[in-house]
């Protein structure tokens, strides 16, 4: 038997992977051999999927322009049920005077501001989301507990309950009286939306306390606001979201009852 070892082959197809061996490609061809796993791509630099990145970035912002549009006008709607649409431009706080104009970028302010608020991603619920009592408590931790955000909420006054703990120590307040049962409805369909600006706030908009959501990629950035008095912020996963969302819905929405509708007036008694 000779020792000599057998000749590797070779073949003219660089796309030919039932070869083995370093002179898998033809020698005669400059282009290399293309492995199946596509360990590499031959896209061009500034091209993602055959597509400019430039334009790219440019649909990209005129989604998320058109996205903005839709929350103003959301927004619009809200204060005109309200009554607040006149005096947004002398009343309200600046940031507000600002997107409801068009001047400014509610998102993109919030974000200079609160640059790196913390993720919440541990979230405990009593009731269960989905399930009703005439009270219930939510709370939202950091995964080291050294932040938190706990909500309350009471069905016989629909008064909602928002507090931020750092460290156990420094805590702020918030309370969100009676909520309208058509801003209610609203909110939890925005709750659903991979991209929106939410508001969650009662008839007297800016002037009591309020909360906003900025829901990009089903993440969550929370502000509450106590005008005059205190502002925090927070992260949520997308996860929790939903809970929350399913949570107060519980409270919420009316639960479905299939029996009879039972009289519930005094008779006539023709006093």
């Amino acid at each position: 038997m000779s020792d000599r070892p057998e000749p590797m082959l070779h073949s003219d197809d660089p796309t030919d992977d039932s070869l083995v061996g370093p002179s898998a490609a033809s020698p005669h061809s400059h282009v290399p051999p293309i492995p199946a796993s596509g360990a590499f791509s031959l896209e061009k630099p500034g091209y993602v999927d055959g597509i400019p990145v430039q334009q790219l970035v440019k649909e990209t912002r005129e989604f998320i322009a058109r996205i903005t549009d839709k929350d103003r006008e959301r927004l619009a709607a809200d204060l005109t049920e309200s009554g607040h649409q006149r005096s947004i431009q002398s009343g309200a706080p600046y940031l507000l005077q600002g997107f409801f104009t068009g001047r400014l970028d509610l998102d993109v302010e919030l974000t200079r501001r609160y640059p790196s608020p913390p993720l919440l991603s541990n979230a405990t619920f009593a009731p269960k989301p989905g399930q009703q009592r005439r009270h219930g408590f939510a709370q939202f931790a950091s995964q080291d507990t050294a932040s938190t955000m706990t909500i309350e909420i009471h069905t016989t006054t629909g008064a909602l309950e928002i507090s931020f703990l750092l460290y156990s120590m420094i805590g702020v307040h918030f309370t969100l009286g009676a909520i309208a049962e058509p801003q209610r409805k609203r909110f939890l369909d925005l709750m659903t939306k991979d991209d929106a600006i939410v508001f969650l706030w009662t008839t007297a908009r800016w002037e009591q306390d309020y909360v906003i959501f900025v829901i990009r990629g089903s993440f969550a950035r929370m502000y509450a606001f106590g005008p005059g008095r205190v502002e925090a912020a927070c992260r949520l996963t997308p996860d929790n979201i939903e809970q929350l969302r399913t949570w107060l819905g519980g409270f919420w929405n009316e639960p479905e009852d299939d029996s009879p509708t039972i009289e519930t007036r005094p008779p006539n008694l023709n006093w």
